[in-house]
């Protein structure tokens, strides 16, 4: 079974000819704890060429999340638009 770490952020990154490596990191919860006190979790060891896949990768998953958040943000804005539109018609017919 996969261990799975819950990441924070980067805390370090190291180059060593054609190897990185990077420190991920993970804050500290709790009331006793330090200000901003970061503890090291996992050390990720890959090729340059490797880090280069994964960002890449990431890159366009961002790219996904946010055209899937602008296409329902249209959404959301175009069934108000509907709705308003239904509403103002509905005021606009008089008696006479």
């Amino acid at each position: 079974m996969t261990k799975e770490f819950y990441i924070d952020g980067i805390g370090n990154i190291s180059v060593q000819g054609p190897v990185v490596t990077l420190s991920m990191t993970r804050v500290q919860q709790g009331s006793k704890v330090e200000n901003d006190k970061e503890e090291e979790v996992l050390h990720l060891t890959m090729t340059g060429q490797n880090l280069l896949k994964i960002t890449n990768i990431l890159n366009n998953t961002i790219k996904r999340l946010a055209e899937r958040s602008q296409s329902a943000s249209k959404d959301t804005v175009e069934n108000k638009a509907n709705k308003d539109t239904v509403k103002n018609r509905d005021k606009d017919q008089t008696v006479n």
